[in-house]
């Protein structure tokens, strides 16, 4: 032992760490699980009820079910999840919703980053199917998946565009996210 610093170097040697105490490491770690197991925000907001999204207009997804929430990140009253105070770094969101027998040219679902779109309706990372005709598609499920390098107070909600020329309806939507740390 030198100073504050110990070096262990035998094989079969049990240490315990008190609270307070910092470990670096130089060797191989074993047996801490992974960065997700350990994770300390991740959340699920849901809907399972109708909603219906105006003609050519962009919708927020009402998501008034807390699924679960990991670090108090979820708001379900408003339908958005907040990258909490020493959390800036890479989140992992998905994004989904289901189409209710929809007849529009496109439905589109995209993420909002503190209110404002990122990513609009031609290109980014949406999730989008397109028809023409009038069969239309009962039950389709579409998802969006995004790496965001978000910071401290910003918040994400999701959002569906269709164009059939009325309104339409979806269902079961969802936004989900896991932090995965600093970058």
């Amino acid at each position: 032992q030198s100073g504050s610093s110990i070096t262990i170097g035998e094989s079969g040697t049990t240490v315990s760490i008190p609270s307070g105490a910092t470990i670096t490491n130089s060797g191989t770690a074993t047996g801490f699980g992974s960065e997700f197991a350990v994770t300390q925000y991740t959340a699920r907001l849901q809907q399972a009820a109708s909603q219906s999204l105006s003609n050519a207009s962009w919708t927020k997804l009402t998501l008034g079910t807390q699924v679960f929430d990991k670090g108090s990140i979820a708001d379900e009253s408003n339908s958005k999840i907040t990258i909490p105070s020493g959390a800036g770094g890479l989140w992992l969101f998905r994004g989904v919703t289901r189409g209710d027998d929809i007849r529009a040219n496109r439905l589109i679902i995209s993420f909002y980053k503190n209110g404002s779109t990122m990513d609009g309706t031609t290109a980014g990372d949406t999730g989008e199917i397109s028809t023409k005709g009038s069969d239309g598609y009962t039950g389709a499920v579409m998802s969006t998946f995004g790496y965001l390098n978000l910071s401290a107070s910003d918040y994400i909600e999701l959002y569906a565009y269709q164009n059939e020329g009325g309104s339409e309806n979806v269902s079961q939507s969802s936004l989900n996210c896991v932090y995965l740390g600093a970058i």
